[in-house]
């Protein structure tokens, strides 16, 4: 008995070190009661819920079209997405007070798409991509898209915050002005403090003068050289002074050049000797010649 006694006793102290233990905080906290979705644990994007209208972003060059009216940004309806598996989705676009029903999906990389069936059984296509809060719609032919700018994007949230804005597309709002009453305040230069009353002291004693700074000695200029006067100019009858040769140096010695060879001369061939002619017969006394032609 008093074996059993003790062990009681030993599980009192032991109960109460534990109670003291969970009042020091101790106790590991408790799991997260909501579990992720099987969209998030595929890394899925979540567009469940109902998304309004909330601007436009048309491009630059048609800028000018807009501000006359040549295109029109008519606002189009509202999207509501009443069920989400996966990457599935369905629901209604609403447009004025009808609602048509629509099935479409959903990408890892927030592209989104999806048709719209009229009662007549039209069909009207719908994509774009999810960022973050807001989804693009990018690509439509929905009736109230006949009248945008080409290339024109559709904004939509779930919680709109002002009005509807027209923008063009990559605009970068401009940063806000700075106040510029904390910088004047900022800018102001502290206010001068009061003078306070110098209590009068001995005068200094007098600084000994300075030497005397040493001028340096200026040297006068030498007088410029005299300049000769040009050589008159010789008279227009007198022809000009032939050039000065001039003078070779010592060192120098001078070639004459050597004659040019004579032409060499045709030797000298035995000339042949004439035949001889035949003698000369003497003419009879009663024969006249006449002279030739």
């Amino acid at each position: 008995m008093r074996r059993y006694g003790a062990f009681l006793a030993g599980m009192a102290l032991l109960g109460a070190a534990a109670c003291d233990t969970a009042k020091a905080g101790d106790v590991e906290p408790l799991p997260p009661l909501e579990r992720p979705t099987a969209e998030q644990r595929a890394g899925l994007p979540t567009v469940a819920g109902r998304w309004l209208f909330t601007g436009f972003e048309y491009p630059v060059e048609d800028s000018a079209r807009v501000r006359e009216q040549v295109y029109q940004l008519v606002p189009p309806g509202e999207i509501r997405i009443a069920t989400q598996r996966l990457d599935s989705i369905a629901g209604q676009y609403v447009r004025e007070g009808a609602g048509f029903p629509l099935t479409g999906e959903v990408r890892r990389d927030g592209i989104f798409s999806f048709v719209a069936f009229s009662g007549e059984g039209a069909a009207n296509f719908a994509s774009g991509r999810v960022v973050k809060d807001t989804l693009w719609l990018e690509l439509t032919n929905f009736p109230s898209a006949a009248s945008w700018p080409p290339e024109t994007r559709v904004a939509f949230v779930r919680r709109p915050r002002g009005a509807p804005f027209v923008r063009q597309r990559n605009f970068v709002p401009p940063p806000p002005a700075p106040d510029t009453t904390s910088a004047d305040s900022a800018a102001a230069p502290p206010a001068a403090a009061p003078p306070t009353a110098v209590p009068p002291t001995a005068a200094p004693a007098p600084m000994p003068a300075p030497p005397p700074a040493q001028v340096p000695s200026i040297q006068p200029r030498p007088a410029p050289r005299p300049v000769p006067p040009p050589p008159p100019p010789p008279p227009a009858n007198e022809p000009p002074p032939l050039p000065r040769a001039r003078p070779q140096p010592r060192d120098t010695f001078r070639i004459n050049p050597r004659p040019a060879p004579p032409p060499p001369s045709e030797p000298d061939f035995p000339q042949p000797e004439p035949d001889p002619q035949p003698p000369v017969r003497p003419a009879p006394r009663d024969t006249i010649r006449f002279p030739p032609g």
